[in-house]
């Protein structure tokens, strides 16, 4: 019998390992549709629309000053610059393929890999801590890979 803790989990982003995540949470949930009609006694369902969310938290980390990092690869997924033009339209933001795993000791651990979309993001600088970042995401379609 093993256990997992937060160490085991992982966090991939458009196929590159994340470098420095603190945590990460996943969510589905499963819509019902009411096929119950009039003289039907009990309540009958089929299954609906399914859906997958999450967040997660990183460390603003950078191999070297200048390069770019795990959390700038996401901030240019959701935050566009404008067209200097000053009419407030920028490009659409676009998804991102997330892999989320958990490291069970086995050749490719236990995942689920995705494409979502960044829904928000806020970055937190505080005096004594490491700058880190907070993203919540939605799921784009069904999940491309399921190995839990």
């Amino acid at each position: 019998m093993a256990f997992y803790s937060g160490q085991d989990g992982q966090l991939l982003i458009d196929g590159t390992k994340a470098a420095k995540v603190q945590s990460f949470s996943f969510s589905s949930s499963q819509a019902v549709l009411e096929t119950t009609s009039l003289e039907d006694t009990d309540r009958t369902l089929i299954a609906g629309v399914r859906s997958y969310s999450g967040s997660a938290r990183l460390f603003y980390y950078q191999a070297s000053a200048g390069s770019g990092g795990d959390v700038t690869t996401l901030i240019n997924k959701c935050i566009k610059a404008g067209s200097g033009a000053g009419d407030g339209t920028a490009a659409d933001s676009s998804s991102v393929t997330l892999k989320l795993k958990i490291d069970d000791g086995s050749a490719n651990g236990r995942f689920i890999t995705f494409s979502a979309f960044i829904t928000s993001l806020s970055m937190n600088s505080s005096v004594g801590e490491v700058l880190s970042a907070d993203i919540s995401f939605e799921a784009n379609g069904a999940p491309t890979e399921v190995s839990i």
